[in-house]
This record gives structure tokens, sequence and C-alpha cells, in this order.
């Protein structure tokens, strides 16, 4: 019985593993990539996000609802990318989408962000996915000319 026991204790052992979640490492370029690829229209703001965390969908294991994830009302304030950087002023309402894959959901905070927004007619939406990619805290001077680089056809290799 003691062997039992032991050998269906290493068996969940071994098997957590499996249960990670498995995300690509984050790359700003193979973003910018990504959206001028899809169909869909989208921009990049950096600027200030602002939102109550308290109207926060709350995390999968904390209601009835399995999915988790949710969407919430959001304002982004800065400049958006052109040809020439981050020069076209930008401050408007924005839809916040937080997203999951099994129980692992995204996660954002208020402050100073690099985003990638989907427009999504009326507006646009700032998506949130459990791996993290799209949307960038705390954006740099060097990040931005990465970005302006991509916008001038002068996108640097990702790795």
């Amino acid at each position: 019985m003691r062997r039992l026991a032991t050998a269906v204790l290493l068996t969940l052992a071994v098997a957590q593993p499996a249960l990670a979640l498995s995300c690509m490492r984050p790359d700003l370029v193979r973003d910018f990539e990504e959206a001028a690829a899809d169909p869909a229209e989208w921009i990049v703001v950096s600027g200030a996000l602002r939102f109550d965390p308290a109207d926060l969908p709350p995390a999968p294991g904390e209601t009835v609802t399995e999915t988790g994830g949710g969407e919430i009302a959001a304002r982004m304030e800065g400049m958006a990318l052109s040809g020439e950087g981050f020069t076209i002023p930008f401050d408007r309402e924005i839809t916040l989408r937080l997203t999951c894959a099994g129980p692992w959901c995204g996660s954002v905070r208020p402050g100073a962000h690099l985003a990638f927004l989907k427009h999504e007619p009326p507006g646009y939406t700032m998506i949130v996915g459990a791996c993290p990619g799209r949307v960038w805290p705390d954006p740099t001077p060097a990040m931005e000319a990465q970005l302006t680089a991509c916008m001038q056809g002068d996108c640097p290799a990702t790795d």
C-alpha cells in the first residue's frame, strides 16, 4: 500500500510541469511585425494607462466563472506612432480586455505603457493575454526608437 501511495505521489509530482504555461520570450519587434501582418488595424501608443484596478475581473478560481478574463473601460493618454516617431497625440477611452489560457490570465496595472491597440469599432482595445507581449510597461526611449525604425522600414532583426 505504501508503494502504491508513493508511486501515485511521484506520478503527480512529475505530471505537474505539463500543466505549466509555455510562452515565447516577449519581443517588441515581433509584436510590431505580427500587428503589421494582421489584416486588422493596430496602432501603437506610448503613454499613461488609467483605470480603476477595482474594476478588473476576478482571476479564475475567485469566482464561479471558469474562463476568467473580461473587459473594463480604461483611458490611454500619450502619443501614437507615426513614420516620424511617437508624434500623434492620443487621448481617449479604450477597452481593456484581459484574456486567459486555462488558469493563467493576463494582468496589467495603471501607469506608463507602450501598447499595441487593436481597432475594434467604435474604438480601440488593449488586449492583455496570459503570455507577455503587445503591452510593455515602463517604455524606454530605446523601445520607442526600435518601433520608429520599424515604421520607417528598418526593423531590427528579431531573436
